[in-house]
């Protein structure tokens, strides 16, 4: 039963990696569009009238291209689908840990623990089938998963396979976000610089007008598509959680627990930035979407 639910872990786990991956293809995509129809349109405006035809086409193409792929994200749902699948699929690896160490609701002899860990994965998965997702494929290997518990879970595996594992992970995520957060930042900012220098020579020279108006565009839709805030809500989020972990492990240090104690610990802390993590990454996944809008309404 435990490698059952574990392979539907890994499944949705590969989908939301799946649908993460394509929306991060469409929206760069689009951004590139946005970004060239300003560079075009400027061009366009300052180029000798016999040669403005061209510009001024190829910004318009690359607008209503840019205005088309936006909204295939939005209906394609891919964006808020890998972030439900997500949640889906820690929630499912959570209650394997707590079967394998048979804490809480599994406390009970292995038939009934196995009907326990079957209803709640199904009420689990109910929650991401409703919105029409479909678990992807991806049984465990013939060279298995290091990462899957054993049957008989013990405190050190637990510990070095689950908590410890977790901590690394929120450590390199936290320090990804912050060097995509930090270089995304600076190249809004020489934008926006780039949009007041333009304003300040545009007093001296009509020809350098246009080009605020493009730089100020592009400045807000690199912060929109680079989704500085939720990369923010990110960093700090891992930091805590990469915290509160290495508090256990020195907890646990000074004054052991059994398995159950410890699993029940972990996983309710996990769970609950799971629980917190999804609502807040879906209410983050609007604002984007908002601006984008608002910018090819403009």
């Amino acid at each position: 039963m435990l490698r059952q639910t574990w392979n539907a872990y890994r499944g949705w786990a590969k989908l939301a990696r799946d649908m993460q991956v394509k929306t991060q293809r469409w929206n760069l995509a689009a951004l590139y569009c946005v970004i060239a129809a300003a560079i075009l349109g400027a061009i366009a405006s300052v180029a000798p009238h016999s040669w403005s035809l061209w510009p001024a086409t190829a910004a318009t193409l690359a607008a209503a291209l840019g205005a088309f792929l936006g909204r295939q994200i939005v209906s394609a749902g891919d964006e808020a689908g890998w972030i439900q699948a997500r949640g889906v699929a820690e929630g499912i690896k959570s209650e394997c840990f707590r079967y394998a160490a048979r804490s809480g609701a599994y406390a009970v002899d292995d038939a009934d623990a196995a009907k326990a860990l079957a209803a709640r994965t199904e009420k689990i998965v109910k929650q991401a089938t409703d919105k029409g997702l479909v678990r992807a494929d991806d049984p465990v290997p013939n060279t298995g998963d290091k990462r899957e518990p054993p049957v008989s879970l013990t405190t050190d595996w637990y510990k070095e396979g689950r908590i410890q594992d977790q901590i690394d992970f929120y450590r390199r995520a936290r320090e990804r976000n912050q060097k995509a957060a930090d270089a995304l930042w600076w190249v809004a900012f020489a934008a926006g610089f780039a949009a007041v220098v333009f304003g300040a020579l545009g007093a001296w020279a009509q020809r350098f007008a246009p080009w605020i108006g493009a730089m100020t565009t592009i400045a807000a839709s690199i912060a929109a598509y680079g989704l500085i805030d939720r990369r923010k809500y990110l960093i700090a989020s891992y930091a805590a959680m990469q915290s509160s972990l290495e508090q256990i492990l020195g907890l646990d240090k000074e004054a052991p627990v059994n398995i159950g104690e410890l699993v029940t610990a972990t996983e309710d802390l996990l769970d609950g930035e799971h629980k917190a993590w999804l609502p807040q990454m879906l209410a983050r996944h609007q604002q984007p979407q908002a601006q984008q809008q608002s910018q090819q309404a403009a």
